[in-house]
């Protein structure tokens, strides 16, 4: 097991619990620390180690490590690259190389076939390859891994039967794609279908909200149909490890084809700007120059109840208001350790700001299960609602 993150853990203990032995590399001590951690007391034999040479002579390769996007918003595959190189160089005949990573269409075939042929390995004769990718749903309420079907594509027939060998003996249901290809797109297109669905919710929520009509009563209302409604609900635009990245790499490849997606770039470009535009409410509300003025941030990972802060929208409202030189405070519940990003912002344990005083406006950044959303209400003059989920009243703007 090549990465013992959000991806890597649960499928490292779910390989565990099938029956197979499982040694599991990382580099983080967190990662390895968490995941031995989650295993304790759990089924089977699993292990974390810090050095990659002791995977040599695994029968099966799980690439579960991160594929984010670079500075220029481009996918950055330096870890996948440098995990197949592990793999190619402890390979034995035989062993199954399965990336499970989120990549560009044509990923599989193309650098992963690469890096092991260029090790001396027959792809297909000598060790196989195939492509799963992952379908996890981190937090407290997440489903059994076994529950969770799993896509599988693979480069040729001998690789497929080795893949389907090993997947059917950890999930409860597998999938047989007609191509590597058609795995990596299936996978871009589920998390490209949700950047979409909430851009266009965040239009709406624009509209209804003009309109005086709850949007999410209206969302309520319209999912009760049974059939060709999926709903999507209002909040602070999309975090997280998936959904602000995914349609990037498929955007990519479009592109690349002659075929990039115009109304895929509107919704990427509607998602990142969210942040500004519920700033410049609170600005119409509070004052153009927020220097000095007291606003509290209540919640700040990227979604509820999970303690991950990667891409999450309310990191980049604190960042807008403290280069605004607001006195700035944040609360989050979820959060154990704060993180270095969050080093220039100070914390508060309550619903106040660090000195006790009551801030002039509370910022709903992320509805923690653990936050009394009444009390937000009451904890400033002006509480700033882009969910649409605090109880009506005087003090409440829904943005």
């Amino acid at each position: 097991m090549l990465g013992l993150g959000y991806v890597g853990r649960p499928l490292a203990l779910g390989a565990a619990a099938a029956g197979y032995d499982v040694l599991g590399f990382d580099p983080a001590p967190g990662a390895r620390e968490s995941a031995e951690k989650a295993h304790a007391g759990g089924q089977g034999n699993f292990q974390a180690c810090a050095d990659p040479t002791q995977l040599a002579g695994a029968q099966t390769w799980l690439i579960c490590v991160p594929t984010p996007l670079d500075a220029r918003g481009r996918p950055d595959l330096t870890a996948v690259r440098e995990a197949l190189g592990i793999a190619a160089r402890g390979l034995k005949p035989g062993a199954l190389v399965c990336l499970v990573s989120t990549c560009q269409p044509g990923a599989t075939n193309g650098l992963c076939r690469a890096v092991l042929e260029e090790a001396g390995w027959r792809v297909g004769r000598d060790v196989f390859l195939a492509v799963s990718p992952e379908r996890e749903n981190p937090g407290p309420h997440a489903p059994p891994t076994r529950s969770i079907p799993r896509l599988l594509g693979a480069t040729d027939e001998a690789s497929l039967r080795r893949g389907l060998a090993f997947w059917r003996h950890l999930v409860d249901r597998v999938e047989v794609v007609a191509s590597p290809e058609v795995a990596e797109c299936a996978k871009l297109l589920e998390n490209t279908y949700r950047l979409v669905n909430i851009a266009l919710m965040d239009e709406l929520h624009a509209a209804f909200t003009a309109l005086g009509v709850p949007t999410r009563d209206v969302v309520a209302a319209a999912a009760t149909k049974p059939f060709g409604f999926s709903p999507f609900w209002p909040g602070l635009g999309a975090g997280g490890h998936c959904i602000p990245v995914d349609p990037a790499f498929l955007q990519m490849e479009a592109a690349r084809s002659g075929a990039p997606s115009v109304l895929l770039a509107k919704a990427m470009a509607r998602n990142r700007g969210r942040v500004a535009r519920v700033l410049a409410q609170i600005r119409a509300r509070l004052g153009d120059d927020l220097e000095g003025k007291r606003v509290l941030v209540a919640g700040v990972t990227y979604k509820p109840d999970v303690a991950d802060l990667r891409a999450a929208a309310p990191l980049r409202l604190l960042r807008y208001l403290h280069d605004a030189r607001a006195d700035l405070a944040w609360h989050d519940p979820v959060v154990g350790i704060a993180p270095k990003s969050l080093a220039p912002m100070p914390r508060s344990a309550a619903l106040t700001m660090p000195d006790g005083a009551q801030p002039e406006a509370i910022i709903l950044g992320t509805p923690h299960r653990a936050f009394d959303l009444a009390a937000i209400t009451r904890a400033a003059p002006l509480a700033f609602d882009p969910f649409g989920i605090l109880p009506a009243g005087p003090s409440v703007i829904v943005v």
